[in-house]
């Protein structure tokens, strides 16, 4: 099940002819998207995974050169800090399980439900909902990234 903010992400990215790239596995699924690895392989394939044309890609889209850097290591802190200060025990763990692998939610919608019901701050961010998914799948001898959560 889709996020809100999935949907508006999707919506988006179909009408500016975009393949939406992604880990998570339920939007990928609904938006016909690929994984970073297989767009990876795409744009080696086409040519355009060369140093070279990644700076064109970042000069058209005005992008600095570090600007993508920058915007990663903002999301590796982000998503560091709801791994440390997102309290999941091992009863919460089973009920994200059955969120994630049950209902099919979105680690975005995972993110907004869990908030909801524990009136966190973080509402439907996407890290959030991988950090959430990826304590209570460790809680449970399981990866996050794996079947059946992925």
């Amino acid at each position: 099940m889709l996020d809100p903010d999935d949907k508006q992400v999707i919506k988006e990215a179909k009408e500016g002819g975009a393949t939406l790239v992604t880990w998570d596995r339920v939007v990928r699924q609904e938006a016909g998207g690929i994984t970073p690895y297989e767009a990876l392989e795409q744009a080696k394939l086409s040519g355009k995974g060369t140093p070279e044309a990644q700076a064109e890609v970042s000069r058209l889209h005005t992008l600095k050169p570090g600007d993508l850097t920058a915007l990663a290591d903002a999301g590796n802190k982000t998503y560091e800090h709801f791994r440390q200060y997102i309290p999941v025990t091992r009863q919460t763990a089973k009920f994200v399980r059955q969120l994630r692998v049950e209902k099919k939610l979105s680690w975005r919608a995972v993110a907004r439900y869990y908030s909801f019901v524990w009136d966190g701050p973080w509402g439907g961010n996407q890290l959030a909902g991988m950090a959430i998914c990826e304590k209570a799948a460790k809680l449970l001898g399981e990866d996050f990234m794996q079947p059946p959560w992925n």
